[in-house]
């Protein structure tokens, strides 16, 4: 019996026990095997319940200005999910508080149950895909109705923060599941809450000039509501932020302490102001938080940040600024590999056609990682290796004695994607120096397919 004869409710137990058996990265490489597999995957993932324990922090950390190709959408719909269903004992923690934020909401405001778990999920992504967020659930003390605070601002809910604000509950405050009223307020653009939360906070405190280091400092200048302004992308709600209408005078153009164009970055207020410019990927909003600074951005540091993000259009301005195609010093700062692990084909492109080196691997001035042909094929992109190769990317470069093809094909491999892996072979990777090493590694993993693919090809065990 073929397996897509079977009953639709047998066939998804199958994939769900795939799943189960392969783990969470194996599994999602069963959508490359037909459409059939791609449509029942989510929901087998899903119901294992494997996403828990999946550290997002790396992957989620900047999705509100991310061109992510659709996995923001499955955490959030995985988030909807687990908060809609978590019944087990012992329970995630996490899930749990959320949806009673989420009665609490509805209690209050008469919203529907369905809808408000699904808004709430997107300003609680980031904070409860992350496992350790558990742990800090059950040690730390909660604060239910700073959680509501977060809610309300985030929902333009008027009515029940001005009640929690007259409570004594401050809207700078973060907690475990959300980011602050105030931010929450720029980024969901809710003019009207972020001016009211402006005026029941003090003009500023926990600030010291003299200190460099000195993140605490607060007032109705931000500095977390800058930085939602800037992920918005909204400079209107950017100009709110900076200058609220409730400061004790209204009409200065400094930030905090220092001259509007003066603004020196390694201070502690140019530090904040730094921050939220690296959170927005519109280039009106760039501009205008640079105008800020009495020393131009890192622009090379930048155009790294967005060409990993998939930001076209920022890494056009950047490059048009100035910004080296080589990236700066550290080991996942170079822009065409960082673009080349996320997939950005468009931001590929661009900076191809700009000059970058698709065989750049450092030189006297920068230290980088992998090179982009490693990452290209780790990152399981046929289209993407094939557009490097066409663009003078060459397998056979030496790195330490190692030749690009290498690391090139045991990725493919460990990623059980055939067509790269024979691609890679045709293309001339030497498997006569790497062939048995990579048989080996592929064997000790349990990965069959390519142990046959490789053997395929030729390689064998040795004797020793």
């Amino acid at each position: 019996m073929h397996l897509f004869d079977f009953p639709e409710e047998m066939f998804s137990k199958i994939i769900l026990h795939a799943s189960l058996a392969r783990g969470v990265k194996r599994a999602l490489r069963l959508r490359l095997v037909c459409k059939r597999f791609s449509q029942a995957l989510p929901r087998a993932l899903f119901e294992s319940r494997l996403l828990d324990a999946f550290n997002t922090e790396k992957i989620l950390s900047d999705w509100v200005i991310e061109n992510d190709h659709g996995a923001t959408k499955l955490w959030h719909s995985y988030l909807v999910y687990r908060v809609h269903n978590e019944i087990r004992q012992p329970c995630q923690r996490r899930y749990v508080e959320l949806r009673l934020v989420a009665q609490r909401v509805c209690e209050e405001t008469g919203a529907d149950m369905e809808t408000t778990i699904e808004a709430l999920c997107w300003p609680a992504l980031k904070q409860c895909t992350i496992p350790d967020i558990n742990s800090k659930l059950e040690k730390e003390p909660l604060s239910p109705n700073l959680d509501l605070l977060c809610a309300a601002a985030y929902l333009n809910h008027i009515a029940v923060a001005q009640r929690l604000l007259r409570e004594g509950y401050s809207p700078h405050t973060e907690t475990h599941l959300f980011l602050s009223p105030m931010e929450l307020a720029a980024w969901a653009g809710n003019t009207q809450l972020l001016q009211m939360f402006q005026q029941n906070v003090p003009e500023l405190e926990g600030f010291d000039p003299a200190r460099l280091n000195n993140p605490a400092w607060r007032g109705k200048v931000g500095p977390t509501s800058i930085r939602g302004a800037a992920a918005r992308g909204d400079i209107e709600m950017v100009r709110l932020a900076i200058y609220p209408p409730s400061r004790a005078a209204p009409e200065n153009t400094d930030f905090v302490d220092q001259f509007f164009g003066s603004v020196a970055r390694s201070s502690c207020t140019g530090v904040k102001l730094s921050i939220a410019q690296s959170a927005t990927r519109e280039i009106e909003v760039y501009k205008y938080l640079e105008r800020f600074f009495s020393k131009p951005a890192d622009f090379s540091r930048d155009l790294v940040t967005h060409a990993r993000l998939g930001n076209l259009e920022m890494v056009r301005y950047l490059l048009d600024a100035g910004a080296d195609t080589r990236g700066v010093y550290g080991r996942h700062d170079n822009p065409l590999a960082e673009a080349c692990r996320r997939c950005h084909e468009d931001v590929v492109d661009l900076l191809l056609d700009r000059g970058a080196d698709p065989n750049f691997h450092g030189d006297e001035n920068v230290v980088a990682g992998p090179s982009a042909m490693h990452i290209a094929a780790a990152s399981g992109s046929l289209a993407m290796v094939y557009k490097l190769i066409a663009r003078g990317g060459d397998l056979f470069f030496e790195d330490f004695g190692i030749e690009m093809g290498f690391p090139a094909l045991h990725s493919a491999v460990q990623l059980e994607n055939t067509e790269m892996v024979k691609y890679l072979v045709a293309a001339g990777v030497n498997l006569t120096i790497y062939g048995e090493t990579i048989l080996r590694l592929a064997s000790l993993r349990g990965l069959d397919s390519m142990v046959e693919v490789l053997q395929g090809e030729g390689v064998s065990f040795g004797l020793g």
